[in-house]
């Protein structure tokens, strides 16, 4: 027998090829969206459950309950309640980030197998519900090894780098998902999008630093990789971002993001309202067919923007075609091959941080944060339907007033906004299933011959259509 007939026997025996044929790929495709909406259910409520026990629950006990109950000091509840309210946004990335990273890891391998004709993950849990807990579980208790010659302080120190500045990243886009509502307004940063380049470009040292302090040619080969991969892929993403700023007037993301209400045509990928002028170019419509012109062509360059941050965010995150810093078939995996246990982890927790917050930013640049593509009085009347919400409960009734007038426009928003970002990370599976990797000389030459190039051309366009458009 040979010894590709050995090898079919042998999958043939694993996975029986009859359990393949009855598993139809519609059934695996309905199968996944369900996994998918179970854990998005999970990451809301437990990202919205810390946040408001601390910005909500916990002062209305200190302040309405605990003082009459056990005689606290009505000054110092205060004093507590205030700090407990300020302490919501932390601990709700700190919570949120956990449970969505192990949301995307198993959402990544389910959604690759649909698309590559797979089941995936199967086998813990029910459709492989429990399959990222069961990994997380085995990795806290693996043995953290420090290699031999490595620079000890600089090796633990690198995972905590890397995984911080994901974390303060976090806080701009909670104001968008909270609608700025109660304590989360102190989320809002007027200059959102520098406050958020400037802390995840700290990333890149700590690769560097881990590739180095490893005392691995591999490590070191793939944090000089990081280092030159994000120098050359920052610079058109940073254009592609300055471009959306000049169409908003404005670098805070609420701002940003209010701008696009309206529906599609006002986002910013479709021209930001300017795209229906573009029926302006035919006589019928009897109207400037220069400013018609001029309109499809600015809406056009905002396409053209969207998919050059698209490119360059990937590269950042160090995603397929893109991922020269850890290319298992040459670096073994990169600048992290020495690390093992919650060391790994904190890589790991990272990088799908970084690819959500991406795909955040893309999201309020590009496709208009967390609103509704409906008209602008429909959002707003449904805005106002949310925001004097009562409920009663049977036999507990509204609590004694409590569950009443509230304003919960925050999960509207929260859940749009969290819906359009898994969206674009639905985006980049598809794109890590069907590009091949790119050579490092091809990365760089991409990058500066160009994508740096023409994303200076087109911001100067830009600049040309809205000082015509006004």
């Amino acid at each position: 027998m040979s010894t590709k007939a050995v090898d079919l026997d042998l999958l043939n025996s694993f996975h029986p090829r009859s359990h393949f044929a009855g598993r139809s790929a519609l059934l695996q495709a309905v199968k996944f969206f369900i996994l998918a909406a179970v854990w998005i259910s999970i990451v809301f409520v437990a990202a919205a459950g810390a946040g408001v026990t601390f910005a909500w629950v916990l002062p209305k006990l200190l302040i309405e309950v605990l003082p009459g109950m056990v005689g606290l000091d009505i000054e110092l509840a205060i004093k507590i309640s205030e700090i407990l309210a300020y302490l919501a946004p932390t601990v709700t990335i700190a919570t949120v980030i956990p449970v969505n990273a192990m949301f995307m890891v198993l959402c990544e391998r389910k959604f690759l197998a649909l698309l590559t004709m797979r089941i995936g993950p199967d086998k813990v849990g029910p459709n492989g519900f429990l399959q990222t807990f069961a990994d997380a579980f085995k990795l806290l208790f693996k043995e953290d090894i420090t290699p031999a010659g490595a620079d000890k302080l600089l090796f633990t120190l690198a995972p905590a780098l890397f995984f911080a500045p994901a974390m303060v990243v976090f806080l701009p886009l909670l104001s968008i998902a909270s609608n700025n509502t109660g304590v989360f307004v102190t989320t809002d940063i007027d200059i959102g999008l520098i406050f958020m380049l400037g802390f995840v470009s700290l990333g890149t040292m700590s690769l560097v630093m881990g590739g180095w302090a490893s005392n691995n040619k591999y490590s070191l080969m793939g944090g000089l990789r990081a280092a030159a991969q994000a120098i050359s892929y920052e610079i058109p993403m940073v254009l592609a971002m300055i471009a959306m700023v000049l169409v908003s007037g404005s670098m805070n993301l609420v701002e940003i993001s209010n701008g696009q209400i309206g529906g599609l045509m006002n986002w910013n990928i479709f021209g930001n309202g300017h795209l229906p002028k573009a029926l302006n170019i035919f006589a019928s419509f009897h109207g400037n067919a220069q400013e018609g012109f001029v309109s499809l062509l600015f809406a056009g360059l905002c396409v053209a923007l969207f998919l050059i941050f698209i490119v360059a965010s990937t590269a950042e995150v160090n995603r397929i075609p893109f991922d020269l810093p850890e290319a298992e078939s040459e670096l073994v995996s990169g600048f992290n091959t020495e690390y093992t246990g919650m060391k790994f982890a904190l890589f790991f927790l990272a990088e799908y941080t970084n690819l959500f917050i991406a795909s955040g930013i893309a999201v309020i640049l590009f496709l208009g944060g967390s609103h509704l593509p409906i008209s602008v009085a429909a959002e707003i009347q449904l805005y106002d339907m949310l925001s004097n919400f009562s409920v009663s409960l049977p036999v507990i009734g509204n609590l004694g007033g409590i569950l009443s007038h509230l304003n919960i426009v925050w999960i509207l928003t929260s859940v749009v906004l969290l819906l359009k970002i898994y969206s674009m990370f639905l985006v980049a599976i598809w794109i890590r299933a069907t590009l091949p990797r790119l050579r490092q000389d091809q990365l760089m030459e991409f990058g500066w011959k160009y994508l740096i190039p023409l994303s200076l051309g087109i911001i100067f366009l830009v600049t040309l259509c809205l000082e015509y458009l006004g």
